[in-house]
């Protein structure tokens, strides 16, 4: 099947355009793109109405499929649940420290589809999604969670979580602010690291021989965090990915408690400093947050080409901190963009992280010379993103040779585009996806007019909200009492962190 728009105003993102938009012509045949070609009239000669639908163009704005690099689908089982709280204490209602019942592979099924509609239609056609089951997800559940995505039509890197340190040795003052029978009880509840180890192996090989029969998944590894995994441990997972030629997902430096641990931890170095010295930095390693850097950290993830993912909805509403987007840029550090989870948002749209990774840093700086720029917006949500994703051999720029994936958003739906007077500053300033008319996955149409093709999504979405009802009855009660339980004393850590950072000049 041959598609061809004729005098579409395109967004390329590639060397040649950057983020300027122009008009042009776009041919696809089957999963790719063949040509783009920006000629003023613009035209594509090889083809006849025989074999190709030419779409009449003018009032089109098509850019390639926004690339969401940082999420976790499972939390759409908690949108709503909180009202805005750090991480450290959100984290004891969305990660419960003494576990979760399992879900059945039938509601992991239809959580993963309600993420992977919120993202389609929204303009999203490629996600790293950093998923997790406690204590860990099984070869059923990852079948469960590559199905959706294969069914739904979106592109996604699952990158299982995996934990190896109690939580105990997770934060920072914990031996100063938790009785000593948390503590005794936490570190007895991970005692086979082996095991675990193991176990983790197992899963990820059996989930890459899984993602070998979907043409649009991929796996990463994710220990989830340099302090909740051991340094063995961790290394031996960056080894695994990059002999595999896989994305290595962590988060770093997410809050100031994280910092905090660091300091002790480490000897007085920072973590990225810890990470350098045990080679896991490199340009399969992708970060999430990095709100906490130092001026060498800059240096040192510039230097190996490591991806950082900025999830500036999150940050705010966990209340983290303001990742260092212009000195970021400035050291030439690649720059993604992530919605998060749909309990730390508590939306997975990436319009609105665009737009508030625009307008947010203006707050950083009076010198306005070092605002965000849209092209760098547009860049970290395309681009970037598919490289932070592990896809930026498919997916990324309007270019032949790569995947026809597509937004088609159209220019006299609404008020976004009106007047028009630069489509990429209004795509991120002004757009909300209310304009999108079609996504294309892999050259396939999979929304039209804000419905999904490929799925009976109305069904779905109604089956979700009765088993997630279900499955929280019996177990939203028990999380929330561990919250309370634990919440005093996590305070005193988090205040104390804060208290030290505002003495040293910090955010």
């Amino acid at each position: 099947m041959r598609t061809l728009w004729r005098n579409a105003l395109l967004l390329a993102c590639d060397d040649e355009h950057g983020t300027t938009p122009f008009r042009g012509d776009l041919l696809v045949d089957g999963s790719d793109i063949v040509s783009v070609t920006d000629a003023r009239p613009a035209r594509v000669d090889d083809v006849t109405e025989d074999d190709t639908t030419v779409v009449d163009a003018t009032d089109l704005f098509i850019t390639p499929g926004l690339v969401n690099a940082h999420t976790h689908s499972w939390e759409v089982l908690l949108r709503g649940t909180s009202e805005p709280l750090p991480l450290e204490i959100w984290t004891l209602l969305s990660y419960p420290p003494e576990g979760v019942e399992p879900a059945s592979e039938r509601l992991v099924y239809l959580r993963t589809i309600v993420a992977a509609v919120e993202a389609l239609l929204g303009g999203v056609t490629t996600v790293l999604d950093d998923t997790g089951e406690l204590p860990m997800q099984t070869p059923e559940s990852t079948e469960a969670l590559f199905r959706a995505y294969d069914d739904a039509g979106l592109r996604a890197t699952c990158a299982a979580s995996t934990v190896d340190v109690p939580l105990v040795d997770r934060l920072a003052f914990a031996e100063e602010v938790l009785p000593a029978s948390v503590i005794e009880a936490s570190r007895a509840a991970i005692t086979d690291l082996d095991g675990l180890h193991d176990d983790y192996v197992t899963l990820t090989e059996t989930a890459r021989a899984m993602a070998a029969g979907f043409a649009r998944i991929r796996v990463a590894l994710s220990p989830s965090a340099p302090m909740r995994v051991t340094d063995d441990y961790l290394v031996d997972c960056a080894r695994r990915a990059r002999g595999a030629g896989e994305v290595l997902h962590t988060h770093l430096l997410e809050t100031v408690l994280q910092r905090e641990l660091a300091r002790t931890r480490y000897d007085g170095s920072t973590i990225v400093e810890h990470l350098d010295r045990l080679g896991v930095l490199g340009p399969n390693l992708t970060a999430a947050h990095g709100v906490w850097l130092s001026d060498g950290d800059l240096e040192l993830l510039a230097a190996s080409g490591t991806s950082v993912v900025h999830n500036p909805l999150s940050n705010l509403r966990l209340g983290s901190g303001m990742l260092r987007w212009r000195d970021l840029h400035d050291a030439g550090v690649r720059v993604a963009l992530g919605t998060d989870g749909a309990s730390s948002n508590d939306s997975l749209s990436l319009h609105e992280v665009m737009k508030a990774a625009a307008l947010l840093h203006t707050l950083d700086d009076p010198d306005y010379r070092r605002w965000p720029v849209v092209g760098e917006v547009l860049r970290a949500a395309t681009v970037n993103g598919a490289r932070a994703a592990g896809w930026g051999d498919r997916v990324g720029s309007l270019l032949p040779g790569l995947a026809a994936d597509l937004v088609v958003y159209d220019l006299t739906a609404g008020t976004a585009f009106t007047p028009l007077h630069d489509a990429a500053r209004q795509l991120v300033l002004a757009e909300n996806g209310s304009s999108i008319s079609q996504v294309w996955v892999d050259g396939r149409l999979v929304v039209e007019n804000g419905r999904c093709l490929l799925i009976d999504a109305d069904a779905l979405l109604a089956e979700f909200r009765e088993e997630s009802a279900r499955y929280l009855e019996e177990q939203l009660p028990r999380w929330r009492a561990l919250q309370e339980r634990f919440e005093p004393a996590v305070r005193t850590a988090y205040l104390r962190a804060w208290g030290e950072a505002t003495a040293e000049g910090d955010r």
